[in-house]
């Protein structure tokens, strides 16, 4: 098995080393970066409330102290992640032995490392990798019936991120189902126990301390957790389809439909192993669609990444293993894996929002977005005449971590007599690309691939 992963780890070994000096990149890898300075120059002590996310923030800790060890660098950042994509790799072989055999474990790991949501992960800070890993070692103990291992893998979830609360949820339901018809339910609890006693006491604690558990009406995420009504229901469900079968995900749910059509003719027959991964796919999607659904900003794509994985392991499966397939496998699998690659180019118009960080199409960004900068100095335009908007209005030290404490106020644009624009920012209004292309003048623009970045001056 070493030798198989051997080309996976070759792989994300030179993806690391291409990538570990970039920056910091969207708001919620920013926030760590800031909890890591917090730490280091608090001693360690609680959050204040504009940094307080609600949930353990065992990230920001890590970050600190790897800081506090090498000192304050990209570098750093990058390589504490760097274990857990590897982790990802071997928990990933693992649970592919549990459902497939041969040659088909191999093509399974490409096609589900093809995911360009999965691939962004790798090269950021990012809580959904460790969530990721977790959810996988989590797996494979219970299907090891591995019961210490499994209090630890839910430990590591229920600390890694407010969504790893939901994934434990569904592989909580997923461990009694395996186990039902073997003992007594009961008996499944007794692996639960610590991870959940531990989550409930850090609860307890942030409750006791703060006053408040998840946000509250003064949290700088209190928005995102503004309830919607019906039409914003609606809408909510449009993005939730829309992120199922972005970036290139709509090729693995043709391969899905195509699946169900010989399901119901009778041509294709669900074993144990499919029901399993069909039943993870359902349960990912129950715990993760009513946060999408009934908030206003809680729709990312990275909170779908357990369905991908599962969806991904479905397909693989149907593909390299099912007989029923062999007569259409090589045009299902081209099309697949030519339609996931197709995902890192998926790019909409500036007036739709598009989810950045679950894509390898950001990367031009951090060297355009350098150079803008390196213009603005050299044209000494001070910053505080920049408007610019998230990710791109924060300390820049907290961004590169370099020092420099100058940052980009949001823009106002009866205000400002400059904008720092990328196609990267969700955040401006439709009015104000409008107003930025018809009545403002470009000062300067760069372009690489599907990212560009333009500095815009007031008046025409």
């Amino acid at each position: 098995m070493k030798r198989q992963l051997l080309p996976f780890y070759v792989f994300f070994l030179l993806v690391f080393l291409l990538t570990a000096r970039l920056p910091f990149f969207w708001d919620k890898d920013i926030l760590y970066s800031r909890m890591a300075h917090w730490f280091l120059d608090n001693n360690f002590r609680m959050l204040p409330v504009d940094l307080d996310p609600g949930y353990p923030p065992s990230l920001g800790y890590l970050l600190a102290l790897g800081w506090k060890i090498t000192g304050e660098s990209m570098f750093t950042a990058h390589l504490l992640m760097l274990p857990f994509t590897l982790g990802i790799i071997w928990q990933t072989r693992i649970l592919l032995d549990h459902w497939f055999r041969g040659k088909a474990v191999t093509l399974a790991m490409v096609l589900i490392m093809a995911d360009t949501t999965l691939l962004a992960q790798t090269v950021m800070f990012s809580t959904d990798l460790v969530m990721l890993f977790f959810m996988l070692l989590a797996l494979n103990s219970i299907h090891r019936n591995r019961r210490m291992l499994l209090a630890l893998a839910v430990t590591g979830l229920l600390f890694s991120h407010m969504r790893g609360l939901m994934v434990a949820g569904s592989l909580g339901i997923y461990d009694i189902y395996r186990n039902a018809g073997k003992k007594a339910i009961i008996s499944v609890i007794p692996a639960w126990l610590p991870a959940l006693a531990l989550f409930g006491a850090w609860t307890v604690f942030h409750y006791a301390t703060t006053g408040w558990i998840g946000y509250h009406d003064g949290s700088p995420w209190a928005p995102c957790f503004e309830r919607v009504d019906f039409p914003g229901f609606l809408k909510n469900t449009g993005i939730l389809l829309w992120r199922l079968v972005d970036f290139g995900k709509l090729f693995l749910w043709i391969v899905t439909g195509i699946s169900l059509w010989l399901f119901l003719k009778k041509k294709l027959k669900a074993d144990d192993s499919l029901r399993s991964i069909v039943l993870l796919i359902t349960l990912s999607l129950l715990f993760s669609a009513p946060s999408m659904l009934f908030y206003a900003m809680l729709n990312g794509h990275r909170y779908l990444i357990p369905v991908y994985y599962f969806l991904a392991v479905a397909v693989a499966y149907v593909l390299f293993v099912r007989p029923e397939t062999l007569r259409f496998r090589k045009a299902m699998t081209i099309l697949v894996f030519t339609g996931l690659l197709s995902g890192s180019f998926w790019i909409y118009p500036d007036k739709i929002a598009k989810g950045w960080d679950a894509t390898l199409a950001h990367l031009p960004y951090h060297h355009l977005r350098k150079k803008m900068i390196s213009y603005i100095d050299s044209r000494h335009i001070p910053f505080d005449q920049v408007g610019s908007e998230i990710p791109n209005t924060y300390r820049i030290d907290f961004i590169e971590q370099n020092g420099d404490e100058r940052l980009f106020p949001v823009a106002d644009l009866q205000r400002h007599p400059y904008v720092f624009y990328s196609n990267v920012f969700n955040m401006f209004t439709d009015a104000q690309l409008d107003e930025l292309k018809n009545e403002w003048k470009v000062v300067e623009e760069y372009r690489w691939l599907q990212v560009r970045v333009t500095l815009y001056g007031r008046g025409k």
